[in-house]
């Protein structure tokens, strides 16, 4: 299975393999933005604004976006 879906972090277009997760097309988009989720500075989410997990699926065409973190 090598068919390769494009999705998009902050508006940008990325290809992965299908059935990569948010953490691989975080990796794909840019490798200090995936390390900043991972240490908490970061959050991720989908296009109508609900949180996701690193080891949320992505399907063809989907919008996922960073945002800070607030700090409380």
């Amino acid at each position: 299975m090598d068919e390769r879906i494009e999705v998009y972090v902050n508006d940008r277009k990325v290809s992965i393999y299908r059935g990569m997760n948010v953490k691989h097309a975080l990796i794909a988009y840019d490798q200090s933005v995936y390390a900043a989720v991972v240490c908490g500075q970061m959050r991720i989410e989908d296009e109508n604004g609900f949180s996701l997990g690193l080891e949320g699926a992505l399907t063809r065409g989907a919008k996922i976006f960073t945002l800070a973190q607030k700090r409380t």
